[in-house]
């Protein structure tokens, strides 16, 4: 049991790393780290409530195929973060606040070398080398812990068709709705105001509404703590999901269905002058283990297959499908953590909108008609400690933005070190 010289000293280093700003999700464990426990400050900091994490990912990308040259890219992102659990530092059961900042850096290897593609092929580069707020929310817990509700700066992909980054290619990492409509649908790094209700209506299902403001703005490339002005509406998306288990819960799944509207007014893709009223869309993602390792070290050793499905509207969308799929095995070479992954994607260029790209080149020869694009994409991932992650990764794609593009492969590095 702490001393009371000792707490004192972690209410202190606490409320001054509040202050100062650094954070990502309040842990149930420690997370380990490569400065240590800092002299036993950060497990005393972590039992009264304080979970302290700073995170630095990298991703190199080399085209051996494609484009108008060959060249090296590299393109990372920091996170700061600090979650607080209110039980342990208030005695209010159920409460959790979260504060991050990001600060990403790095070049396009897709937009130097112009590879014409629709999707990434550095999926951590984008919306401006510059330092966000990304997260400042609030979440309460109520029902005994059966509905969830979260308030404050959050990010569309973290609550709403959430999904892990492992792969590097955009195409099979975070919320997919956003990899199809990203100027209206923003997933980290970009914040923005919302609200999230969920109720856990059985032990494996759940209900999920969620509110999120439409402004522009947020795009800034700049800092800030929130934009007051400038929305053009309001996001609602519906959510449900199920996460079953099977073969005595050694199997587990987890399958989310949901749809979305947008209040805000866009411009037709084809019909020049032509406003539309709202935008939206539905997706489907599936997650399930399909083999379990007895007596593993690790419970997630064995093979994991998913599927994503998107579609949106035709009249606003210049994307208006994204359909992936992919296998992953955990548990390699003795090594329990070690995986590996490969997946294929197809993202459809809407034909509305091909249309209007090949009538303006009737008028300029050199504007660019989409097509669809198709890619794979695979990868190994060596757990090399707890706190460092090398993944080697070999993309092949047939780029979509420009139909007179070639193939192109990428040969690839994402490395992931926590501090």
């Amino acid at each position: 049991m702490a001393t009371r010289r000792q707490t004192w000293v972690g209410w202190m280093l606490g409320w001054a790393l509040l202050c100062s700003g650094p954070a990502l999700a309040a842990e149930t464990k420690m997370p380990p780290g490569l400065t240590g426990g800092w002299s036993g400050v950060r497990g005393l900091l972590f039992e009264l409530g304080v979970s302290l994490q700073v995170r630095y990912v990298t991703e190199l990308a080399y085209n051996a195929r494609g484009g108008k040259g060959h060249a090296l890219r590299q393109a990372g992102q920091l996170d700061v973060g600090l979650g607080l659990d209110t039980q342990k530092l208030f005695g209010l059961p159920g409460g959790t606040f979260q504060f991050t900042f990001t600060h990403r850096n790095g070049n396009d290897l897709g937009a130097d070398m112009e590879l014409g593609t629709l999707q990434l092929v550095q999926e951590v580069y984008g919306r401006g080398n510059v330092g966000r707020l990304t997260q400042l929310w609030y979440e309460q817990l109520f029902l005994g812990g059966r509905l969830h509700w979260k308030l404050g700066r959050v990010t569309v992909g973290e609550d709403t068709a959430d999904f892990k980054c492992d792969f590097q290619n955009l195409s099979f990492c975070g919320a997919q709705p956003g990899n199809l409509v990203g100027n209206y649908w923003f997933n980290w790094p970009v914040s923005q105001w919302g609200t999230r209700l969920r109720l856990d209506t059985m032990k494996v299902a759940y209900v999920q509404l969620a509110a999120y403001e439409i402004n522009p703005r947020n795009l800034d490339p700049s800092f800030y703590l929130g934009r007051f002005s400038g929305a053009t509406g309001v996001m609602l998306p519906l959510e449900l999901g199920w996460n079953p288990k099977f073969d005595g819960d050694r199997l587990e799944g987890l399958y989310k269905l949901g749809a979305w509207y947008d209040t805000s007014n866009a411009n037709d893709v084809l019909l020049e002058g032509v406003e539309r009223n709202g935008r939206y869309g539905a997706y489907f993602v599936a997650r399930q283990q399909l083999t379990h390792v007895r007596g593993a070290e690790n419970e997630a050793q064995g093979l994991n297959l998913f599927v994503r499905l998107t579609h949106t509207d035709r009249d606003t969308s210049t994307v208006d499908s994204q359909y992936t799929v992919g296998l992953g095995y955990t548990g390699l070479f003795g090594r329990p953590d070690d995986d590996v992954g490969f997946a294929l994607g197809r993202t459809h260029s809407n034909g509305r909108y091909v249309t209007a790209q090949q009538l303006e080149q009737l008028q300029d020869p050199t504007a660019a008609v989409p097509r669809s694009e198709y890619l794979g994409e695979l990868y190994y991932s060596l757990h090399a400690t707890p706190w460092l992650v090398l993944r080697p990764n070999f993309q092949y794609i047939r780029p979509g933005a420009d139909e007179s593009a070639r193939d192109v492969i990428v040969l690839g590095l994402k490395g992931a070190l926590s501090l």
